[in-house]
């Protein structure tokens, strides 16, 4: 792709940008500042453009999308002001990014069922990683809040030890991508290079560890 076809694609897709910078600024209850958001949201389209492949079948807006958020998420990350509520969503948002990518990359599929049978996967991996998240950003380094009562810190407690007792069921090279991507916080290419492996080694082996963390809190007790 050259230049121009660049910056014509580029150009076509900048209400998508301003559509996602928009219902980030609602999410986040203005607490960020639009421009901002804006800025994060330019680095990710330029990179979606990088990296499309239109032999994939996949159309642009889908492929860019989850880039174009996910460069925000990143952007937010490095920020130290956040409030522990927002910074624990923002960790939230940035993983189940990384899932709608690995879907995004996969060729849709013209079988509705199939389809629906995909998105409820991909919402009950969401939700695992919600739970998985929430129990790794519980920690020292997010718990700001002063002074917590002791049936919080109990409650938590029990969340922990269940999560570490669900995650110990899973095979070893599970464990270790969980563990270093929701509480070392490190990314997928980060953690496939760290095993010798892949990137797209990581996204299967992450969302087979979803499933299987899905598929346990299901049979939890209510």
């Amino acid at each position: 792709m050259d230049r121009a076809d660049r910056d014509e694609l580029a150009r076509e897709h900048l209400p998508l940008v301003e559509r996602i910078v928009a219902a980030m600024t609602v999410r986040f209850g203005g607490s960020v500042e639009p421009d901002d958001l804006r800025s994060y949201a330019m680095e990710g389209l330029a990179d979606a453009i990088d990296r499309f492949d239109d032999s994939r079948g996949v159309p642009f807006g889908a492929f860019a999308g989850p880039r174009v958020r996910g460069a925000i998420y990143d952007g937010l990350a490095q920020a130290s002001w956040l409030p522990r509520r927002l910074a624990r969503d923002i960790a939230f948002y940035r993983r189940a990014d990384e899932l709608l990518r690995y879907q995004a990359d996969a060729p849709p599929s013209r079988d509705t069922v199939e389809t629906a049978h995909r998105l409820a996967d991909r919402l009950g991996e969401m939700a695992a990683a919600y739970v998985t998240t929430y129990d790794a950003c519980s920690g020292d380094h997010l718990d700001k809040e002063p002074d917590p009562d002791a049936e919080s810190l109990l409650e938590r407690k029990r969340h922990s030890e269940r999560m570490r007792a669900i995650i110990g069921t899973l095979p070893p090279s599970q464990q270790i991508l969980i563990e270093l991507y929701f509480y070392e916080d490190c990314r997928l290419g980060e953690i496939a290079e760290r095993l010798g492996h892949h990137k797209s080694w990581a996204s299967r082996v992450l969302v087979s560890a979803l499933g299987k963390l899905k598929s346990a809190f299901e049979g939890l007790p209510e």
